[in-house]
């Protein structure tokens, strides 16, 4: 795909062929050179630059885009590009290019800087994806960074934004400094800004020093930002998120690195302290007594990158058990190889086909619930349809003005207490029928749907909501699908585009369960981390990498979509034909199935284009492959309400370390196997006796609402059960 630089376009992504985006028609080859391949940073409208990966005449690279025509933040950016080519003789990013495009459509204009592509990962995403710091990194990594910070400030330069994300580490385990987008030269113009106070205040929460934060940066503030940067490496945890001492404002952090020893545990808590006079000034000057103190030379501290996972301390003499002890160890580091392997191909999404099959069949397995007795769904199928038509009812659509009037009297009658009409009108209501438009305009518990648009899907229009409907009692009804329409998501938020005149900003589901669980005096809120809570119960979304899917698009606000185990999908509630129901006249029977009850109406006939596949739909008849959306619509917000009032589990997974450390037991399982069991017809059965046992675990764990890996964990068992196998049968190897 090739990405569109226009910040404002509609539809950004574009097949390669193209040579003009075919949404907004910007040239998709910048200066006849360079073509975007991909954003490096999620791309947000709040954010005043934008990073993509660019392919500059077959050679990668990387581009900043300026979109702001604020004065300051343009003087910024030309600074970064002055700062860098400054730099030149370090090992910081090499500038290509600075230039001003200006966009045809619009005349806007674009700040652009074509950078070198630093390859390796920064040490956020190192931390994610390993446990806290050790020392002898720690030490290594220090060093390389306290003689970075020296030599840009002995060059004259201030980086003034030194924070994990902006530290990256290379495969060859060197580390190097990017963005210097808030830099600043340390000449004699800022001093005399700097002693009239008159600067610009740059900082970062949780790493930016005091003194910083007031506008007066020095270059010991850069030295408190590395020592924040440490203070999270070593713990994990955000700086903000730490205690502080209520006297001196010091952090108190020590207790959560105790695999570090007190001369470095000194060494940071000098760099990081409040006071800018009491601060370290030689940082590298303690670093060498520390390295000495270990009797540890310089030379022979690790380069970066991952310490050794084992040394060979016993000698060829020594007795059968240390070298059987040393041949497990080194089997045990193939473990983990292979599932560093598995963990990787998984996080770039390699394997969610197949772990979303085997979510399938788990969800598939469980135990029969009951349908939920809140609701009652009002079906509209074929026959329905020509009743309408038979009785010369005016129709627009599936539901003529006629039949839904009459189906909101019988509701009010019989005391429905939320009521959804799940079917598009996006057209006023005939005149004939003043009273529908009062009951859509007026009834507190009525609610419609209207769709946002969606172009990636081919709808670039959307649906508008009813008219006479308020706003407060729309919802989105857009579902999001996997490959082949299967629902598993349900997506309860989102911030529609500003084109979309369907403007609602939560999902229908959401707004019919808010306002049934209202009525039970039970109220929704914001949490301050912007997560969803209901009453007691947290709903966390998704997020790109959340157990079996990786590497997805989790904008909006999503989480799982639990569907009630049922025969058919379509069991969820007590249904009745829009026929029967308009004809029902008996008063005890119709109160009955409506009183105080969530009252769905929908269309079910086949000839809808509103049809899904479910989790169930595999095995499911032919007939029953797909569901009309309406029973999707029933199984969200059941989930929603029975997860507040029934404590129903909703599906959670584990955090990566968890998942990456079941992966390594499971394959660590299989070195044991091999090792204990040499007949292969033995280890065969005791193998897949192994992989049922993981079957069941990950089955019974999903019987209470937990998604954790299968399919990685089989990969990990199985090829470390094949690998050392081969290594045993060659003596030589151990």
């Amino acid at each position: 795909m090739s990405y569109c630089i226009n910040p404002w376009c509609f539809e950004r992504q574009n097949p390669d062929e193209l040579e003009s985006c075919s949404s907004c028609g910007t040239n998709l080859s910048i200066n006849e050179r360079y073509r975007i391949i991909r954003p490096l940073r999620k791309l947000n409208s709040s954010h005043q630059t934008e990073i993509f990966e660019i392919d500059n005449l077959g050679k990668i690279k990387v581009l900043k885009v300026l979109k702001s025509d604020r004065h300051r933040l343009i003087q910024l950016f030309k600074q970064e590009a002055n700062i860098l080519k400054q730099l030149q003789h370090l090992d910081i990013p090499a500038v290509d290019n600075c230039f001003t495009l200006t966009l045809e459509d619009s005349g806007k204009q674009l700040h652009c800087l074509v950078m070198e592509l630093i390859p390796g990962q920064n040490l956020e995403q190192w931390l994610e994806q390993n446990d806290v710091l050790a020392e002898e990194l720690a030490l290594d990594w220090l060093s390389q960074l306290t003689q970075f910070l020296q030599d840009i400030h002995q060059a004259g330069i201030l980086h003034r934004d030194i924070k994990p994300s902006n530290i990256i580490l290379r495969p060859n385990g060197k580390l190097v400094l990017i963005d210097f987008g808030t830099a600043r030269q340390l000449s004699q113009t800022y001093i005399d800004k700097l002693e009239q106070g008159d600067l610009t205040r740059v900082y970062t929460s949780g790493y930016t020093a005091p003194e910083q934060i007031q506008g007066q940066a020095v270059c010991r503030s850069d030295f408190f930002s590395l020592g924040r940067t440490f203070v999270y490496l070593l713990t994990r945890i955000h700086p903000d998120k730490l205690l502080t001492d209520p006297q001196t404002e010091e952090l108190i952090w020590r207790e959560q690195a105790p695999q570090i020893s007190p001369p470095l545990a000194n060494l940071i808590d000098e760099l990081i302290n409040q006071q800018l006079q009491q601060r370290l000034q030689q940082p590298q000057l303690m670093l060498e007594k520390i390295k000495l103190e270990r009797e540890i030379p310089p030379h022979k501290l690790p380069s970066g990158g991952q310490l050794p996972i084992f040394h060979r301390i016993s000698s060829p003499s020594e007795s059968n058990w240390s070298n059987t002890c040393s041949s497990i160890v080194k089997m045990l580091s193939i473990s983990m190889a292979i599932t560093v392997i598995i963990m990787g191909a998984r996080y770039l999404g390699w394997l969610q086909p197949l772990e979303l099959q085997a979510f399938d069949r788990l969800f598939e397995l469980r135990p029969i619930e009951q349908a939920d007795p809140r609701f009652l769904l009002v079906s509209i199928d074929e026959t329905d349809i020509q009743y309408q038509n038979q009785r010369s009812m005016s129709m627009r659509g599936s539901l003529s003005d006629e039949a839904l009037l009459r189906i909101l009297e019988k509701l009010e009658k019989y005391g429905a207490k939320t009521i959804g009409i799940d079917i598009y009108r996006d057209f006023p209501v005939n005149p004939e029928y003043s009273e529908l438009k009062t009951y859509l305009s007026s009834s507190s518990n009525l609610f419609a749907p209207c769709k946002v648009p969606a172009p990636q899907d081919g709808d670039p229009n959307g649906v508008a909501p009813p008219p006479e409907v308020p706003e407060s009692r729309l919802g989105f009804s857009d579902i999001v699908a996997d490959d082949h329409e299967v629902v598993r998501r349900h997506l309860i938020n989102l911030t529609p585009p500003i084109i979309s005149t369907c403007n609602t900003e939560s999902a229908f589901s959401l707004q019919i369960a808010r306002h049934y669980l209202d009525t039970q005096g039970i109220v929704s809120q914001v949490t301050k981390e912007g997560e969803l809570k209901i009453g007691k119960i947290l709903f966390k979304p998704l997020d790109s990498h959340t157990s079996g899917y990786q590497n997805f698009d989790a904008s909006g606000y999503q989480i799982m979509l639990n569907y009630r185990s049922l025969s058919s999908p379509s069991d969820i509630a007590q249904q009745i034909s829009l026929i029967n129901f308009l004809d029902k006249d008996l008063d005890l029977e119709l109160e009955a199935l409506i009183k105080d009850r969530i009252v769905l109406v929908g269309v079910t006939a086949p000839s809808s284009a509103d049809n899904w596949q479910t989790p169930f739909s595999k095995s499911a008849p032919r007939e029953q492959k797909t569901i009309p959306g309406v029973f999707v619509q029933a199984h969200a917000i059941s989930q929603l309400i029975s997860a507040v009032l029934d404590q129903r589990s909703l599906i959670w997974s584990w955090p990566l370390k968890l998942e990456l450390l079941w992966v390594f037991a499971w394959s660590g399982l299989g070195v044991v196997l091999v090792w204990f069991i040499r007949r292969p017809i033995y280890l065969g059965l005791a193998i897949a006796a192994t992989l049922f046992l993981l079957f069941s675990i990950c089955f019974g764990i999903l019987t209470k609402g937990g998604w954790i890996p299968l399919i990685p964990p089989i990969l990990g068992l199985t090829i470390t059960s094949v690998v050392i196998t081969r290594l045993i049968r060659q003596p030589s190897h151990y």
